[in-house]
């Protein structure tokens, strides 16, 4: 069982993964500090170091934290809907209300993905979490498909949530500089066309292989 000492600890960590996300948001990988951070979540540097590593190892488990929590808010928004079309917008809907309630969310993606790429040593550890949360997110394609009868293979899940993520963040970038210019229903629409296309690929092949 976890003692009062456990769970104050981890109240405190959670408090300084919220810290982080506004201030490397607000200031950037570089330009944030680890004290400005420790005083937004209420707490001292010792407690922060105590947690975390240091700044870098704040960064990708706050990276870690926030992929985790966004994987378990869109399968339970996907989840136990009648049809994949409705599963398929539901999960759109979720990424576009993220972009709505959370503005500062997608420019830390963007701080991340920056920092990463700028950084070698960085950048495997990075891809790792990354290929996890694709990997993620083709299994809620994969479940969709599923409930149209469409199994996919390893390598089309894996695609599958590449070409998800990918249309996520683009979307999410033409909103950041011109909200009014992406419609919410517009990720719905093209998650369907995804569905439509798997089913009559699905189909395609059924004709062959009984021909």
């Amino acid at each position: 069982m976890p003692t009062l000492r456990d769970e104050q600890k981890a109240a405190t960590r959670l408090r300084l993964l919220d810290a982080a996300e506004a201030v490397f948001a607000r200031r950037g990988f570089h330009g944030a500090a680890v004290d400005e951070i420790a005083r937004e979540a209420g707490a001292t540097t010792g407690a922060l170091y105590a947690s975390f590593a240091g700044k870098e190892d704040l960064f990708l488990q706050l990276f870690d934290h926030t992929m985790a929590r966004d994987v378990r808010g869109y399968s339970e928004a996907s989840g136990g809907r009648a049809t994949a079309e409705e599963a398929a917008r539901a999960g759109a809907d979720r990424w576009m209300e993220v972009l709505a309630e959370r503005p500062a969310y997608f420019p830390l993606f963007i701080e991340f993905w920056a920092y990463a790429v700028r950084e070698p040593a960085v950048r495997e550890r990075f891809a790792e979490r990354f290929a996890t949360f694709r990997r993620a997110t083709g299994q809620i394609v994969a479940a969709g498909a599923h409930a149209r009868g469409i199994e996919l293979g390893p390598e089309q899940v894996e695609r599958s949530g590449m070409l998800v993520n990918a249309l996520a963040n683009g979307l999410a970038l033409e909103r950041m500089v011109d909200p009014d210019a992406v419609p919410d229903e517009l990720f719905g629409d093209l998650l369907v066309l995804i569905f439509n296309g798997l089913e009559a690929l699905a189909h395609q092949a059924t004709e062959r292989s009984a021909t």
